[in-house]
Order: structure tokens, then C-alpha cells, then sequence
């Protein structure tokens, strides 16, 4: 059985050495490392993270995290809800300092969820803010049939149609057609 904490504070950061040989399982529904600067949150933090030493310089960490943010559509502007709900696992490493260079250049595909640190310390606080960061959208739409703002008038296309006159491109090629005909 692994030992069970309850996290809250400014910063919560675990040293290796401080784990059980069982691992460590952290509840949190703490929300002070969450970024109030960058994101506005709707709805109350739930997250958990379980820390299992895999020798003296790896560290596995799984858990999930779950929220829901405030997020402006890329489109139209308007804010929309965007629930976050992500489960993720990784590994964390000290690598030798001799082995830096190396590991930059050679990535397997299990390399890819291992996350090297250059100290022997498992920062929750940022794991849990790394993790919300990714989960959000690449591109933040509030919905798939969003129309957007119109790039004349800028009038929100989904609440109205607006009354600008659609421009006629002409085409690159029209020289080249006009040519054809003559």
C-alpha cells in the first residue's frame, strides 16, 4: 500500500529520496498553482498523483487531472466552457550529466513520456500545470459550426448575417485566360 497525502501550499515538490518503497499517492484539490493569470477556471480542481521510485534517479508518475477552464474561440471571439479531464503517465529522470547531449539526440518511442530533470525533485506543481497546458485545444473553436466574425465588418456570422458585399476574387490565372481567348 502506498502512503496517501493530502497536498496543498504554494509549492509542492518531493525528493526522490523521500519516496516509499510502496510509492507515494498525493490528492489535491488545491488549486493554488494554477495559472488565474492565463486561465480562468469554472470549475474546481481534481487531481491525483501517484510517484513510484524506479531506482535512485527514476521516478514513475501517473494520474489525472480534472477541471474546466474559460477559453475565447479563435474564430467568433466569444468565451466558451472547456472541461478538462486528462490522464497521463510519465517518467522522470536524472540523467548523468555526461549523458545530456546524447539523450538530446537519440529519442526512441519511450523516450517520449520520459521527462528529464536536473535535480533529484518531482515538482507536482508544475507537472499539474504542464498537463493542463496540453490538454487544451490547439486551436480553440466553440463548436464545429462556429462561422466566425466576418473579416469586412467583423459582425459575429453566428448570431446574424451581415451586409457586406462578397468581394469577387479575381483569379491569378484570368491574364492566362484572357490570353486563351484571343
Amino acid at each position: 500500500m502506498c502512503g496517501y497525502f493530502l497536498l496543498s501550499g504554494f509549492s509542492v515538490k518531493v525528493a526522490f529520496k523521500d519516496l516509499s518503497k510502496a510509492g507515494n499517492r498525493y490528492e489535491i484539490s488545491d488549486d493554488s498553482w494554477f495559472p488565474e493569470s492565463e486561465l480562468y477556471r469554472i470549475a474546481p480542481v481534481q487531481a491525483e498523483l501517484v510517484l513510484n521510485s524506479k531506482g535512485d534517479s527514476r521516478v514513475e508518475v501517473q494520474g489525472f487531472l480534472r477541471t474546466g477552464v474559460r477559453l475565447a474561440c479563435d474564430r467568433c471571439l466569444a468565451d466558451y466552457d472547456f472541461p478538462v479531464d486528462v490522464n497521463f503517465h510519465l517518467v522522470l529522470e536524472v540523467a548523468a550529466e555526461e549523458n545530456w547531449y546524447i539523450k538530446e539526440l537519440e529519442c526512441s518511442g519511450t523516450d517520449l513520456d520520459t521527462v528529464l530533470l536536473s535535480e533529484p525533485v518531482v515538482d507536482c506543481w508544475d507537472i499539474l500545470r504542464q498537463q493542463l497546458y496540453l490538454s487544451l485545444p490547439d486551436k480553440r473553436i466553440c463548436s464545429p459550426q462556429c462561422k466566425g466574425l466576418c473579416p469586412k465588418c467583423g459582425i459575429d456570422l453566428n448570431t446574424g448575417d451581415c451586409s457586406c458585399v462578397p468581394e469577387q476574387k479575381e483569379s491569378p490565372f484570368a491574364v492566362l485566360a484572357a490570353l486563351k481567348k484571343k
